[in-house]
């Protein structure tokens, strides 16, 4: 079952407009779907999160969103690898659908798991 629409979703970085061209031209190369990966903060804060995953507590900063959000702008969620990730699927990489996608994430925060950690 998808998570519903007020589920938090995380992705590690800044999410600079030529980073995620280029992350999402590899998850192309890989799997033929343009593509990001985020996780859903399911049962556990979002600093529990941060701590947690292995792809987001290195990170210096975080952008958080809804799924509701993201689905509100047109992307669509695929879960993938290990529950709660999910790869976040852009139409392709034009302008248009990179802007919708920086608007649907709150701007950039330092990675709370990071804070906590010592």
């Amino acid at each position: 079952m998808p998570p519903d629409d007020a589920t938090v979703v995380l992705r590690a970085g800044l999410m600079a407009d030529e980073s995620v061209r280029r992350a999402a031209t590899r998850t192309f190369e890989i799997y033929g779907v343009y593509g990001l990966s985020i996780e859903a903060v399911i049962g556990r804060s979002v600093t529990e999160a941060c701590q947690t995953s292995e792809r987001i507590a290195n990170y210096r900063q975080v952008r958080l969103s809804t799924c509701g959000r993201l689905r509100g702008e047109g992307f669509a969620l695929l879960a993938s690898f290990e529950h709660p990730h999910f790869t976040l699927v852009l139409a392709d990489l034009s302008e248009l659908t990179i802007a919708r996608l920086q608007v649907s994430f709150d701007a950039e925060i330092p990675n709370p798991g990071r804070a906590s950690r010592g």
